[in-house]
């Protein structure tokens, strides 16, 4: 009998290898508390009971947060189960898992919940407390209820898959506002799931040097591969794919669904949730909407792949609004304010609905420049940021009107400037930036681009890093509106004609050292290439799309010159 069960067991490993499958089973979730009998009843508990874990702890941790995407919350108890579009009370299954696991006070913990979502999403992952905790608050420190863990400020560290992002909104009175955790890094934008993001549990995108993002949590993983959800680690399918299928290339097929916008957990089998989301992507691109992957879906696939998921977030593809949009408005003109809103740099979904979040993005844009902060889109906004858009100046009424980029056509400022402050002295700040390379709109309007390249500056110069424009860091824009450029030392020192790597000294070194420096890397300029300088560059190649092999060749140089 021994022998004929071991002869069975060879036979299914080998079928399951030649099937693409892994002869390792994979555990199936099950939730690490007794669930609310409102969430047991929703779809988001049968998402999450389908995923697999994997042993892999940064794609766990991302696959049971997927299985959540579209989770609302809800304005009671009974609406624990994530499907009241229109809950605004902080309502949600994690909250109640939070409350009754984590305080043992009985009842729920009903908060604003995005770290609350990250610390469920690692419990129900099977993630060690030592790795991610148990917090409630969206911030790293040393307090129980922070999250306690290594962390990184934007522009330091290029981030990882399950890494966490934290935010501090450019509106918003505290440093530490929101939470998420990161997807992937492509094409230097952060694509993060959320929670609590515009009341729910959602996909996020946001550009990699947007000054909303504060900085990066890296959790201290022990079994953790952080380039699991690239669709290149995966072969593409040459076998159709269906329900109830495993292998490395459903893998791929779940990765492809995630990198065009489809919340599926990679995990290898495929089930309910990878099912649903090929229906959509099959729906959305006029296919046959069978679940299946044969051809057709696969090549359409590899397009979408190779295209991108650009059309969602370009206004062009929406009506401009003919109608004033506030909280509560919904359609595809709502869409076009959104797809503007992020193309100028706010982290906003793409959706038509014209929620709180829509209405702080509305503000932010409202305050950057320089009109009545109301949360409200009318005709004044609309024109405002069309001209944003399209490069122009906004100034007063609403029309675009030309402003000069020449610093001498403004005062001198004799105050000390910080965000807020207006006026024409603002302007020769602006166009001092704009003159070395620093693009940007005359708005008069210190708002959040001006504080942030004003930081850029004092951190290569050696000054305080405060935003603000006080007298050491005017005499530094004096010098650069003399010379007419910014990072002046790299100027001094020849552009490379060899390839740079570790090993190498030089000048020509020195100009990629101040390169790195001026690009916003701390970084010393000695002219030595040493494992500090291949460090910084490789975050640098990974910011700017390329490959991040640490050595200075033709195209990391071009790019680089393309971005001082």
């Amino acid at each position: 009998m021994k022998r004929i069960a071991s002869v069975f067991i060879s036979i299914m490993i080998a079928v399951s290898l030649i099937m693409g499958g892994s002869a390792k089973a994979e555990t199936a979730v099950q939730p690490v508390y007794t669930p609310s009998s409102y969430y047991m009843s929703s779809v988001y508990y049968s998402n999450l009971c389908d995923v697999k874990l994997t042993g892999n702890q940064r794609l766990d941790l991302i696959n049971v947060a997927l299985s959540q995407v579209g989770y609302h919350e809800g304005n009671s108890v009974g609406q624990l189960d994530g499907a009241n579009t229109s809950g605004l009370y902080n309502y949600t299954e994690y909250g109640y898992w939070y409350g009754k696991n984590v305080l043992g006070n009985g009842s729920g913990f009903f908060n604003e919940w995005c770290a609350m979502f990250v610390a469920w999403s690692a419990r129900n992952a099977r993630i060690p407390k030592s790795i991610i905790n148990n917090p409630a608050y969206a911030h790293v420190g040393s307090n129980p209820y922070y999250f306690n863990m290594a962390y990184h400020s934007r522009g330091t560290y290029i981030p990882k898959t399950g890494d966490l992002i934290f935010y501090d909104w450019a509106y918003s009175q505290k440093q530490w506002d929101h939470v998420g955790i990161v997807l992937y890094v492509e094409n230097e934008r952060v694509y993060t799931v959320e929670g609590n993001f515009s009341d729910m549990a959602r996909l996020n995108d946001i550009s990699i040097y947007n000054s909303e993002i504060q900085g990066y949590g890296t959790p201290a993983y022990t079994n953790a591969n952080s380039m699991a959800v690239n669709v290149s680690n995966y072969p593409i399918p040459e076998r159709t794919l269906s329900y109830g299928m495993s292998g490395s290339d459903v893998k791929w097929l779940q990765a492809a669904l995630l990198h065009n916008g489809y919340p599926c957990p990679i995990d290898g089998s495929f089930g309910s949730n990878t099912l649903r989301q090929l229906k959509r992507f099959q729906t959305n691109k006029a296919l046959t909407p069978d679940g299946i992957l044969g051809s057709g879906t696969r090549n359409a696939l590899i397009r979408a792949l190779s295209n991108g998921y650009s059309s969602v977030t370009d206004p062009s593809n929406y009506p401009e609004p003919s109608r004033v949009l506030r909280m509560g408005c919904k359609g595809n003109d709502v869409k076009w304010l959104q797809a503007v809103l992020k193309k100028l740099g706010a982290s906003i979904a793409v959706d038509g609905e014209f929620g709180e979040g829509t209405k702080a993005r509305v503000i932010w844009a409202q305050m950057m420049y320089g009109i009545e902060a109301d949360g409200v889109c009318g005709p004044a906004t609309r024109a405002r940021l069309k001209a944003a858009l399209a490069g122009g100046q906004p100034t007063g009424g609403g029309e675009a009107e030309p402003r000069s980029t020449d610093p001498a056509s403004y005062p001198i400022p004799e105050r000390t400037l910080a965000f807020g402050n207006s006026g024409n002295d603002v302007r020769w700040v602006q166009a001092v930036m704009n003159k070395v390379g620093m693009p940007m709109n005359i708005t008069g309007y210190f708002g959040d681009k001006t504080k942030n390249n004003t930081k850029r500056i004092q951190r290569y110069y050696g000054l305080e890093e405060t935003g603000e424009v006080n007298s050491a860091t005017l005499s530094a824009l004096k010098r650069m509106n003399a010379s007419g450029t910014f990072g002046q030392a790299q100027q001094e020192y020849p552009e490379p004609t060899r390839t740079l790597r570790n090993g190498c000294r030089g000048e020509d070194v020195k100009w990629l050292q101040s390169a790195i420096k001026s690009l916003g890397y701390s970084i010393q300029v000695d002219g030595i290439f040493g494992n500090g300088t291949e460090a910084k560059l490789k975050m640098l190649q990974t910011a700017l799309g390329l490959s991040a092999d640490g050595a200075c060749g033709p195209a990391t140089r071009q790019a680089i010159k393309k971005h001082l």
